[in-house]
């Protein structure tokens, strides 16, 4: 994940977090991120449409998540 974040399209807020999709063996590794609004959970069911910013802000999702990350 070393891209730059996105502002949100539908409220143009900068507050937006990565969705993290999948199971997460550790948690203690994404806390920190988690805690900040950095990441959020996306859930451990992952699709071939899963968005990949979430806005903290209006809770707007979008984006098309990358298979690689």
């Amino acid at each position: 994940m070393n891209e730059s974040k996105p502002s949100c399209p539908n409220c143009n807020n900068e507050n937006v977090a990565w969705i993290l999709w999948g199971y997460v063996g550790d948690m203690q590794s994404i806390k920190e991120e988690l805690e900040k609004g950095d990441i959020v959970l996306g859930g451990c069911i992952v699709s071939s449409n899963d968005p990949k910013w979430k806005c903290n802000n209006c809770n707007h999702s979008w984006g098309i998540r990358d298979d690689d990350e």
